[in-house]
């Protein structure tokens, strides 16, 4: 039985629902989301395997102008890396804001690719149908998309058709990875996305983006459970504050909610124990970057 395997870059601007297309093509939340942008920091690769056919989706950090630090500026690079060396790209956006300056950048960073570029429309269930083929109009007129969809990768509508194209545009190959595979990243980095996420979500706008979950220890005990020990860096003594709350507070209810997620996605127990630590370089120190998910 001839089989086709290969990669596809999921690209875009920050927030325009690439982890989330991801999630849904998978079947299994491997890719953290958020409402913040930037949620993203690494390429995830999420592993979809049909019956001939293999796909190994790279979900990428958003595109955007990099700021100085050396966490941004390899944000950005992984993306672009990851784009370069698929078999295909699919560009995500988000049809409710269309081609904004973000998105024309990350097209002008794509238009000299000799991969196959095609375009999910996303988010369309909240999209006037006047408005959307203007925007389908428009994208065709850059020259550059293969083929555009329209999907909402919250709901799942149009994904299958994604997949569906893709196939064909997949080189002939053995599988990649075993069929039951989702994803190749580590547990114990995904355990440490995971508080991330619970992070983020919990605490809203008083926390910047400075801050990195990092799992220090990862233990399968005999009787089936797990302890997993993270620290969670931040850059300031008021951060910590912050993360931490009154009393530990804050520090709780972020461990309750990983800690279920944890044992959902890993069907045991799981004991988890977590610690605040000011680190105020971190995003420029090449190992802890490295400890923490980036590829330098």
């Amino acid at each position: 039985m001839t089989t086709r395997a290969g990669f596809i870059a999921i690209i875009g601007a920050p927030n325009a629902g690439k982890s989330t297309f991801m999630n849904q093509v998978v079947g299994e939340k491997i890719s953290i989301v958020t409402p913040k942008v930037q949620t993203t920091r690494f390429n995830v690769r999420g592993i979809v395997s049909r019956e001939k056919v293999q796909f190994v989706f790279v979900d990428t950090p958003g595109v955007y102008q990099p700021g100085k630090s050396k966490m941004d500026q390899a944000m950005v690079s992984s993306a672009w890396s990851a784009a370069q060396e698929a078999d295909a790209a699919l560009f995500v956006l988000d049809a409710k804001k269309g081609f904004g300056k973000k998105e024309i950048m990350v097209l002008e960073g794509l238009k000299n690719s000799r991969k196959p570029i095609f375009l999910a429309l996303n988010k369309v269930d909240a999209v006037n149908k006047d408005k959307l083929l203007p925007l389908m109009q428009q994208a065709m007129e850059f020259d550059i998309f293969k083929q555009v969809f329209a999907i909402s990768a919250e709901k799942g509508d149009g994904t299958e058709d994604v997949l569906d194209t893709l196939e064909k545009e997949m080189p002939e190959s053995p599988f990649l990875f075993d069929p039951d595979d989702i994803t190749d990243i580590p547990m114990r980095m995904m355990a440490a996305e995971i508080t991330r996420e619970k992070a983020y979500m919990l605490l809203g706008q008083e926390l910047p983006y400075e801050i990195a979950v990092e799992t220090v220890n990862y233990e399968a005990r005999d009787n089936g459970s797990i302890r997993i020990d993270q620290m969670i860096y931040v850059k300031r003594d008021s951060q910590k504050q912050i993360v931490v709350g009154k009393g530990g507070e804050v520090l709780k209810k972020i461990g309750s909610r990983s800690r279920r997620a944890l044992m959902d996605m890993m069907d045991t127990d799981v004991h988890l124990f977590l610690r605040v630590k000011v680190k105020s370089e971190w995003s420029e120190n090449t190992l802890m970057l490295r400890m923490t998910g980036f590829d330098l």
